[in-house]
């Protein structure tokens, strides 16, 4: 099996083509040789550690689990970047759904409108609802960094744990409640009024 080189894999066509038939190992040689440069770029682009990992991670599953199409792929490196590209794209896109979900507490409505109020308390209470069911952990440190806007330092002091299992809280926490509030059909409209008027 081809191994690795500081520059070029050799037999870059050969190994994708033994991976396209399912070997394991070749993946592990291209994953070990690209791992770096697919990581350094998705961390230029997003400027945040955590993320660049979890995309370049995604990058690579993407492409094992697609890798009967990958015969087909003849430059690895570019088609590898371009697939970086496109997961930078999708995150910021879901972050920004995100942020107009989560940051009710700092971003008011500015409204007389008797039906807009009705449905940001509606989004109001079904946020707090789902808050309520987090973990302990993961419910006091999404409070500590929405309601009182603290750093993810801040908050480990607090916690007396580190800045990363803060942000892991965090991030486990807006998945739950990202899929709580899925559940509620009204909030499509109440997230369109929320992001046209926040501050």
């Amino acid at each position: 099996m081809p191994e690795p080189g500081n520059n070029e894999l050799h037999n870059e066509r050969e190994l994708v083509q033994m991976i396209a038939a399912g070997d394991a190992l070749a993946f592990e040689t291209l994953f070990r040789h690209y791992w770096d440069p697919v990581f350094s770029f998705a961390l230029v682009m997003m400027k945040d550690a955590g993320l660049a990992d979890d995309i370049a991670q995604d990058v690579f599953v993407d492409f094992w689990k697609q890798r009967e199409k990958m015969a087909a792929v003849l430059n690895v490196k570019a088609f590898l970047f371009n697939a970086v590209k496109f997961a930078v794209h999708k995150k910021l896109r879901r972050l920004k759904v995100e942020d107009a979900y989560l940051h009710y507490q700092s971003h008011r409505l500015q409204s007389t409108d008797a039906e807009a109020s009705m449905q940001l308390k509606e989004l109001q209470q079904v946020l707090e609802e789902g808050i309520r069911l987090l973990p302990p952990q993961q419910q006091r440190a999404f409070r500590l960094s929405r309601e009182q806007g603290l750093k993810h330092e801040e908050i480990g002091l607090q916690m007396g744990v580190s800045a990363k299992t803060v942000k892991d809280y965090i991030v486990r926490a807006i998945a739950f409640l990202r899929v709580h509030l899925g559940q509620y059909s009204r909030l499509p409209v109440i997230l369109t009024i929320y992001w046209l008027t926040k501050r």
